[in-house]
């Protein structure tokens, strides 16, 4: 498994590769949430609030679960149960293709692999179940050698220091590292610091990514 020459024809060697979860690994199905908090009175973007005080916080961990969801009945009003507020917040999560899953799973035997991915404790806790039940792994780990969240790091994409606290703690230089997400703003900044970079957007895809 090799990356294919028609993505990829540098003349520098990949060494390691950081993935995206969200929109690269896993399918996200945005329409879904969006009416899932519509249901329940929230146009959520539609709110540039509630992105400041509550998504972002809460994605960079300084908010627990608890909190974000009593500030989500707050902002509507209604004492609605945590569990629909969940099954809401987790909907966005798609499905991994076995075909995706198999790719990581050849990738991670010829280069050092990494997860980077803004993400929150309920989601990174209900998916890891889903993967468990699916396919009977603990979560993504044994398909990188570190998995770096922003809830974790207290600090996100597309800041830099994210980037450099990864460079440094996985002990990788950055011109040897190809870089894979979905959103360019974090594409761009890792650009300007020197990685390889590919931005997965559709129609392209990791198997469109790595070649046999």
């Amino acid at each position: 498994m090799k990356i294919s020459d028609a993505i990829y024809n540098g003349k520098t060697k990949i060494k390691n590769i950081i993935f995206d979860w969200g929109g690269v690994i896993t399918n996200l199905r945005h329409d879904i949430i969006i009416e899932g908090f519509r249901n329940i009175g929230l146009e959520i973007y539609k709110e540039p609030d509630l992105w400041k005080e509550l998504f972002i916080p809460f994605e960079i961990g300084k908010i627990s679960p608890t909190e974000f969801r009593n500030k989500i009945r707050n902002y509507i009003e209604n004492n609605i149960e945590d569990q629909l507020i969940d099954d809401i917040w987790n909907s966005i999560l798609g499905d991994v293709p076995a075909k995706r899953w198999k790719i990581l799973e050849k990738v991670s035997l010829k280069y050092r692999t990494f997860l980077l991915s803004n993400t929150n404790r309920i989601h990174k806790e209900y998916y890891f179940r889903y993967l468990h039940t699916i396919y009977g792994t603990d979560g993504f780990a044994h398909l990188f050698e570190k998995m770096y969240f922003s809830y974790m790091l207290n600090m996100r994409k597309p800041d830099r220091e994210i980037f450099d606290f990864v460079l440094n703690n996985a002990e990788i230089r950055a011109s040897e590292t190809l870089f894979i997400d979905d959103l360019i703003e974090n594409i761009e900044t890792a650009q300007n610091m020197g990685f390889i970079t590919i931005h997965l957007k559709s129609p392209l895809t990791l198997a469109d990514v790595f070649a046999d």
